[in-house]
């Protein structure tokens, strides 16, 4: 994994409607809680439906997690202080990342219950984000020596980086479609805000009204969700932009926050949400 490229790009952006709407149609809401954990995020789903995400136990240590029918089980790299799950893809294959005795971050992938590193040559740090059913990966790493974040596509064993338009902006990827498409987040002097990279088009999103826009996940549809901060409230709600640019607001009842992750090819979507007593919840919204 030794070869890298610059990916050339284009930056548009992008005019959206807002529905602001939460949950619409007929959908069933699951709350996810490691057992015995004092918080739980979930960030990835598939196909199948399979989950992962991470958890914090009692004595304050995270840890990976794949939920699936047979119920939770934990993930920890080996010799890690802390391992998060990212996103698992149709064959299981699960991204994440993982900080070793120093406190360096690096990515990995669990495939068939073995554990690969993820290193971009150089880099200061690395993290796994996304995966795609042919195993594609995307995420960001730290250039040296400022630590200076840029995104990563990881494919057939070769390393190419992309990054926006201004070189001086830190850009973070977030999750790939089947297509190939990328989203995630860069931040300016104005705050944070998604994007979408397309071909090596740069298509900016935000969310009207809000601001600190991140977006994480692609499906199939070409439907991409995140989340914002709303501007009049300062609270935070989920999104999904869909192909014809309406945004539909995910706010789950009685929440705090909520933050949506990911989303599969049914629309099915995950994320967390804070309660009234401000513990930390995955949720699973079924479509």
């Amino acid at each position: 994994m030794q070869s890298k490229r610059s990916i050339p790009l284009v930056m548009f952006a992008l005019a959206l409607l807002l529905a602001p709407i939460a949950m619409r149609g007929q959908v069933s809401f699951t709350s996810i809680d490691y057992p015995s954990a004092n918080l739980t995020v979930a960030v990835g789903v598939n196909s199948q439906g399979e989950i992962v995400g991470w958890y914090r136990d009692i004595a304050g240590k995270f840890h990976g997690f794949l939920l699936d029918r047979g119920g939770f089980v934990s993930i920890d790299y080996p010799l890690a202080t802390r391992t998060d799950a990212w996103a698992i893809n149709p064959a299981g294959d699960v991204v994440g990342s993982y900080n070793d005795s120093t406190g360096k971050q690096h990515g990995y992938l669990l495939q068939r219950g073995l554990f690969t590193t993820i290193d971009v040559p150089g880099a200061t740090f690395t993290a796994a984000f996304g995966i795609s059913p042919e195993a594609d990966i995307v995420g960001h790493y730290g250039v040296p020596p400022t630590g200076k974040m840029n995104g990563f596509l990881l494919r057939n064993g070769k390393f190419t980086t992309y990054d926006h338009p201004n070189p001086n902006l830190m850009t973070c990827g977030g999750g790939i479609s089947p297509g190939g498409q990328i989203v995630g987040h860069y931040q300016d002097g104005t705050g944070t805000h998604g994007f979408l990279l397309n071909e090596g088009v740069f298509t900016t999103i935000d969310i009207p009204g809000g601001k600190n826009t991140q977006a994480y996940g692609i499906n199939p549809e070409d439907e991409i969700v995140g989340f914002y901060t709303e501007i009049a409230t300062n609270k935070i709600y989920g999104f999904l932009l869909d192909k014809w640019d309406v945004v539909t607001q995910i706010d789950v009842p009685g929440a705090m926050n909520t933050w949506v992750r990911r989303n599969n090819p049914r629309g099915d979507l995950v994320g967390s949400y804070v309660d009234t007593f401000g513990k930390t919840h995955g949720f699973l919204i079924r479509h």
